[in-house]
């Protein structure tokens, strides 16, 4: 498939993931990704952020490998990493990488703001913050 086909494919993976959509996770997806998501992230995350959306930004595609700069919002209503909801909405900065091949994600990593959405919520105190 070619860079952009692959982009598409991630594209289409982003706004089935923020409809909740599993026949066509389970279709741009490899089986045990899919798996993963329809068992664990998307429950997970629904549980934590209200109104949870992904947004690209940017796409970069080399053969079979894409990279999305991504953008991750929601509300926090559910415990966070030790946090108890606050009620504030977080917005989180981040990337990632899919690996394409035979029109599925077969595999993917994910790098995000971790610091910085931790801020938004309160549970990090940074030195010097009025």
């Amino acid at each position: 498939m070619s860079a952009e086909e692959n982009k598409a494919i991630v594209r289409h993976f982003i706004d089935a993931y923020n409809r909740r959509d599993a026949s066509v996770l389970n279709e741009v997806l490899d089986p045990g990704i899919a798996t993963r998501y329809l068992e664990i992230h998307i429950p997970r995350n629904c549980a934590t952020w209200a109104d949870e959306r992904v947004e690209i930004t940017d796409t970069l595609a080399e053969g079979d490998w894409v990279w999305a700069r991504m953008t991750h919002t929601g509300r926090h209503v559910g415990e966070y990493r030790g946090i108890p909801p606050t009620g504030k909405t977080k917005t989180c900065a981040g990337c990632m990488f899919f690996h394409v091949a035979t029109g599925k994600i077969v595999e993917h990593a994910a790098l995000w703001d971790n610091l910085g959405e931790l801020t938004q919520l309160g549970g990090v105190v940074v030195a010097g913050a009025q």
